[in-house]
Formats: C-alpha cells, structure tokens, sequence
C-alpha cells in the first residue's frame, strides 16, 4: 500500500500551484454558475429541453475550439513564466463577458447571453490550456501528478463556493434576478490575473529549476523545449494525437465529459421540475458532488505518481460508472446526497490524471497536447446536452423525470466504455518515478 507524503518543492513552485489554484476555482466558479440557475434561465426564455441542449453545446463549441489554438500560441510564446502572457488576457477577458451577463442593460435579450457566454467560455477554455500548463512546468515531472491533483481541488471548491453563492443570491433577490450570479461572482478575476503577473518572472522560474538539481530531480528545463514556428506546432499536435496512449486517453476523456453532462449537468432542473424543489435548491445540488471532489482529486492525482496513471484512469471511470448508474435508483433527497457525496470522489479527480497523463507523453508542446486534450474532449461531448434534451422533450418535458433518467442509463455506459479504452494505454511514468 502507498504510503502518504506530501512531495518536497521549490518555494516558487508552491506559490505558483496556489496562485493558479485561485485562478482555477474563478473558471471553475466561472463554467459552472450557468448550471446552477438553469431553471431560472429556461423559464425567462421559454426553452424547450432541446433548444436549451443545443445552446449548452454551442457553449462548449466555444471552449473547445479556442482550446487548441491557445495551447499552440502559449508553445509559441513559450513555457514556464512566460505562459502568464496569454493567461492573465485570457481570465481578463472571460472575467469581463461574466460581468456583462450580470448587468441587465447588457444582456435583456437571449442572443445578448449566448454571445456573451461564447465568448466567454472561449476565454476560459483558453485560460484553462495555460493555467494548466504553467502549475506543471513549475513542478517537476516526478510529482506532477501530485502537483495537478492537488491544483485541481480548486475545480470543487470554485463549483462549490458558486453554488452556494448562486443559492444565496436567488434567495435573496429572487429567481427573476439570476443575472446577478454573473455579476458578483467573477470579479475577482482580475486581482487574480493581476497577482499572477507580478510572480510569474525569470526569477521564480529559475528557483524552480535550482531546486529540482540540487535534490537530483527532473527541472523543468531539462525536459525537450524547442522554438517552434507555427507550422512546426501544428506538425507537433499532428504526432501527438497519433500517439495511441494520447488518443485513447481524449477520447476516454470525451466519454467521461459525456457522462457528466447527461448526469451531473441536468440535475438542476431534474430537481426543481420533477422532484418539486426549489430554485435555490437547485442551484445547491449540483455542487454536492464537489463536497467530496477536493479530497478525490488530491487523493488520486498522488496515487497515479505512485501506481501509474493507466490504473488510477481506468479505476475512476468504472467508478464514474457505477455512481451515475446509481442515480437511476434515488428515490428521495437523502439518497440523492449519498449517490452524489460518492460520485464526488471520483467526479473530476479523474481529469488531472488526464492532464498528467498528456503531459507526460508531449513533454515538447505541453501546451498543444492539453489544448488537443480539451479541444477533442468538449467537441466530442457536443452531442450530450441535444441529447439529454431530446430525450427530457421525448419523455414528456423538463416534468417528467423519464427523460432524465434515461439520461443517467445513456452515461453510465459512456464512463464504462472509457475505462476498457485506457485498459490499453500505457503509462510513461509509474510507480519507478517516486523519490
């Protein structure tokens, strides 16, 4: 059995995991809030399950096509600190078109919110690329699982923090005024874009560097960095997504994003619609998973240092499985909390094992290779909100409890078949790499 101990780094290299963990839990808090007043935004705009399907999907069309470009261009203007120079525009930019959506004057109209939110969730798919790519190159490959585990807690604890906020603020100014989510959430993306500026310098990089020597580790200098052009970059993409454990890790990813929108995405108005709950919540539910997620990602993102990543995938997407199945069985609130408090331990933990995985097999274009990860990830999932409408409108509308059901069948086999496609992956990095 592994025994826990908390990996050993660099000062710089432990205030920049924390400084891209705040960032983090601001897109977190950023992609998630939408979910959380759902029912207040289909009720404004009279949306039907499908039409609110296609518009998710529109969404997420944004952040997967920004995705890779983003991750090409933060290559080309390089690694290391340099990576603040996209990702501080980036939180800027998907900080402000939040804000927009808040202020009613600017978004009375449903086309005011969908392009608002294209755009900012373009930003944040590009901010998710570098913010990523930076938290590893500040740590040294040997703990990097470690390092992305633990950064990527603040996905649960922004969800969480929104959640609870979105609760309080349509309790509290009511469900007509879901607009005011947007607007009093974000805003302190900018200080955040701003501390991160003023860190990410030669200086922390090389400390990071220095240390990783001196305790005879893997620096994140050492490993392959060359100066692409951008033709050279898009070869480099080409040859990692003909790497066979890269491919089925996308595409084991794609599965597994599928299998949360059709589940977890849906709950609120599953909650509010069929089960008679109220708005607030709805706006509650959906973040119970994430409860537990900050303990599952930490957990399982040291674990895969230590016993490979292949395993540790393939154990979290059985387990994604078995907990959306489960939803098709939960008969009232409290069991609902118990399924979803269980779901959370594996719920995103799986995707730093993702990341580290990717990392791992394109050490030459880090930034390509999770732009690639999360460009194919949300454009194979495009399918998954239309679907999970159509089958709420097919089964009698956002009321009848059937549609979303058949939902949860349609996910737990999506999270099965991505854990037999890692089953043939192998890993670069396992349990040899601890020190």
């Amino acid at each position: 059995m592994v025994g826990f101990k908390v990996p050993r780094g660099a000062r710089a290299s432990w205030i920049m995991l924390f400084l891209t963990w705040l960032l983090w839990v601001m897109n977190a808090n950023d992609r998630e809030i939408m979910f959380r007043v759902q029912p207040s935004i289909i009720n404004e705009f009279h949306l039907t399950g499908v039409e609110w399907g296609y518009i998710v999907s529109l969404f997420f069309l944004a952040y997967a096509l920004v995705a890779l470009p983003a991750g090409i261009i933060a290559d080309k203007i390089g690694r290391g600190w340099k990576r603040k120079k996209s990702q501080v525009w980036y939180m800027v930019f998907f900080t402000t078109f939040s804000i927009l959506i808040g202020i009613k004057a600017t978004c009375l109209n449903l086309w005011q919110f969908i392009l608002w939110r294209v755009l900012g969730m373009g930003a944040a798919g590009g901010a998710e690329v570098t913010n990523i790519a930076q938290c590893s190159e500040y740590w040294r490959k040997e703990h990097r699982g470690f390092a992305l585990g633990l950064h990527h807690t603040g996905y649960p604890v922004g969800a969480l923090l929104g959640g609870l906020a979105a609760s309080w603020i349509l309790a509290t100014f009511g469900s007509e005024n879901w607009r005011l989510v947007f607007l009093l959430t974000p805003i302190i993306g900018y200080v955040l874009a701003v501390m991160l500026w003023m860190f990410a310098t030669p200086k922390s990089y090389q400390e990071v560097n220095d240390y990783a020597h001196a305790h005879g580790l893997t620096a994140p200098s050492d490993e392959p960095e060359e100066v692409l052009t951008f033709k050279e970059q898009l070869a480099e993409t080409k040859q990692v997504l003909a790497n066979r454990n890269i491919l089925l890790t996308v595409i084991g990813a794609g599965l597994i994003n599928f299998s949360q929108t059709v589940g977890l995405w849906f709950l609120a108005p599953y909650v509010v619609f069929t089960m008679n709950q109220q708005d607030t919540f709805g706006a509650i539910i959906g973040v119970v998973p994430y409860i537990t997620g900050w303990f599952g990602q930490l957990f399982f993102g040291y674990i895969s240092d230590h016993i490979g990543r292949r395993k540790t995938l393939i154990f979290l997407s059985a387990w994604y499985a078995v907990c959306v199945f489960s939803l098709i069985f939960v008969s009232g609130i409290s069991m609902l909390w118990v399924v979803l408090l269980m779901w959370g331990l594996g719920l995103n933990a799986v995707f730093p094992v993702y990341y580290a995985m990717m990392a791992d097999h394109a050490p030459k274009a880090s930034g390509s290779a999770m732009g690639l990860l999360l460009m194919l990830t949300f454009l194979g999932t495009l399918p998954a909100s239309p679907l999970a409408g159509w089958m709420i409108d097919h089964f009698g509308g956002w009321g009848n409890a059937q549609g979303y059901l058949a939902g949860f069948i349609v996910g737990s086999v999506a999270a099965l078949l991505a854990a037999v496609l890692q089953y043939f992956t192998r890993d670069s990095v396992g349990a040899k790499a601890v020190h």
